[in-house]
């Protein structure tokens, strides 16, 4: 990230500080769930706030900070969905890639199958079926379902942030709704035990 020469007066600093506090775990929870690594989350966590303290003189005072700092996570998550699917060529891991305008190298990291304490405290709250299902859905899908399944985020505010009508919104997270019902069957007749849910994830339709 770019050395940041930009400065808030002191007063907007302070407010902006104290929203960082109040927010940074729940941006950060956001971030590994729509990310699945805790590197990347980290990074999606600390851009974002980056760019919200660079634009925070934009903010609109009247309207949530937390569906705000979303909609910049989420934006970023899509960008870098984006630019690693330009990427289909195989690169080393071990290898740095230089990233265009900057003299800072970007690594990748390799994501640990190891259970972490990031996971196991995230994914408590789900059962391991559930967990299951919404780490099979696509990126895109996993999206809208932690925004609005997870976070609890407006319709018309998901709709904002991914330049969605509210109509497409709601008949996309139909469609997931039923490929998690699908999936979390199948998994319930293979273990042969009752299908967990957890009270309030998913809306009835």
């Amino acid at each position: 990230m770019a050395e940041n020469t930009f400065r808030l007066e002191p007063h907007e600093e302070a407010r902006f500080n104290e929203l960082l506090d109040e927010t940074y775990k729940k941006v950060y929870n956001m971030a590994y769930r729509l990310a699945g690594t805790r590197s990347d989350a980290e990074d999606l966590t600390q851009e974002a706030f980056f760019r919200a303290y660079r634009s925070f003189r934009d903010f609109e005072g009247d309207r949530p900070f937390e569906n705000w700092i979303f909609r910049i996570v989420t934006r970023l998550f899509l960008d870098l969905l984006r630019n690693r699917r330009r990427r289909v060529k195989v690169v080393s891991y071990d290898a740095p890639l230089q990233r265009d305008g900057a003299d800072d190298n970007l690594y990748f990291d390799m994501a640990d199958s190891k259970p972490n304490v990031e996971q196991t405290i995230m994914n408590s709250s789900l059962s391991e079926e559930m967990q299951a299902a919404l780490e099979s859905l696509s990126p895109e899908q996993r999206t809208l379902i932690v925004l609005a399944d997870v976070e609890n985020v407006p319709y018309k505010d998901i709709a904002e942030m991914l330049d969605k009508p509210v109509g497409t919104i709601r008949s996309r997270l139909h469609r997931t709704h039923k490929l998690i019902r699908h999936r979390l069957e199948q998994a319930r007749r293979k273990s042969e035990k009752p299908m967990k849910l957890v009270t309030g994830f998913m809306p009835s339709l």
